[in-house]
């Protein structure tokens, strides 16, 4: 069967090997093994902010994505140091590839004839400290409970820097994994999140697994330390209107769902996810190619024109600093 991650970590044009690595392959070098290079493109700073959206290209955006818990009270009081939580992560709206759900276990052997599609869809998900690293300890769910001792067909593969990432199954939108908070006093911590709608590929054995066109959702949850602050909130980027650029909305689900599970956080990405930018980065938006109009003279010819056609004025922006405090 081939394997399909949610993320992707280098895309190989040079070698004839699979565009996706195993979950077995994942940590081992790009070029040598047809790894992952140990990188979950999930959104985290420690990445640089990428997604899977480095490989999946020309994704709609339609889909969006839930991380639940066990503990609701996670996702409002905080997590508590040494508690061990049930987590899901959990691809809402899936549309493409659903055509080829039904190839099940069949699906992706390159020899059949004729070949049989697969629907690979897939997850990324770390949870990093202060310092921008994952933090805590990740562990299998096996038989609906968290194990330490993982099952030999894995459904969740984990990383050896700390991140969890999909070993493919054929349609699944869900995936369990059990995450044990770290010792008191790390403060909030970040649940960095990803998943991919995989679309089938072009169904054939030439291409079973290409990355172009799959749906792509991905997010970030802030999870305060009980008894400390609450988190800033990480919304705030317009959703609204055609073409929207970025969103994410956070809804609070207290439905009590099958095995314990309550959702917890919900990200409805309109997009991709919201980031929040850091002071130091916002010089970028002060450089000239970053403003609409580049040309001052044009601009003050325009205002001209408007305040002797109109009677109006103003609508031509203000100045700017490279500090990102306006």
């Amino acid at each position: 069967m081939q394997l399909k991650l949610a993320i992707l970590a280098i895309a190989i044009a040079a070698t004839p090997a699979l565009a996706y690595p195993t979950g077995e392959q994942f940590d081992q070098d790009a070029l040598a093994n047809d790894g992952g290079g140990g990188i979950a493109f999930d959104g985290s700073p420690r990445w640089a902010n990428h997604t899977c959206e480095v490989c999946h290209t020309g994704a709609p955006h339609l889909i969006s994505l839930a991380l639940d818990a066990d503990h609701p009270e996670l996702f409002t009081d905080g997590w508590v140091a040494g508690k061990q939580y049930h987590l899901r992560v959990v691809l809402l709206g899936e549309w493409a590839g659903l055509q080829y759900t039904a190839n099940g276990s069949d699906c992706g052997q390159i020899d059949a004839t004729p070949f049989k599609p697969c629907n690979d869809n897939g997850f990324a998900l770390e949870l990093d400290g202060g310092n921008d690293q994952p933090t805590g300890t990740l562990a299998p769910v096996v038989g609906n409970a968290c194990s330490a001792t993982p099952p030999a067909d894995p459904i969740t593969y984990f990383a050896k820097d700390g991140a969890a990432l999909h070993e493919q199954r054929n349609g699944r939108t869900s995936w369990d994994l059990c995450w044990t908070a770290p010792a008191a006093g790390a403060g909030t911590i970040t649940a960095y999140l990803a998943v991919v709608d995989g679309n089938g590929g072009t169904g054939s054995a030439a291409f079973p697994n290409d990355t172009v066109n799959d749906d792509v959702a991905a997010g970030a949850v802030p999870l305060a330390e009980a008894g400390a602050p609450p988190p800033p909130q990480v919304g705030g980027c317009n959703a609204a209107g055609d073409g929207a650029g970025l969103g994410v909305a956070l809804v609070i689900l207290l439905a009590i769902k099958r095995r314990r599970l309550v959702a917890g956080l919900a990200l409805a990405a309109a997009a991709s996810a919201c980031v929040h930018v850091r002071p130091r980065q916002r010089e970028t938006l002060a450089h000239r190619n970053m403003t609409f109009a580049p040309d001052p003279a044009e601009d003050e010819l325009d205002l001209h024109m408007q305040e002797s056609r109109e009677g109006s004025s103003g609508g031509y922006g203000s100045s700017g600093g490279g500090c990102g405090c306006n």
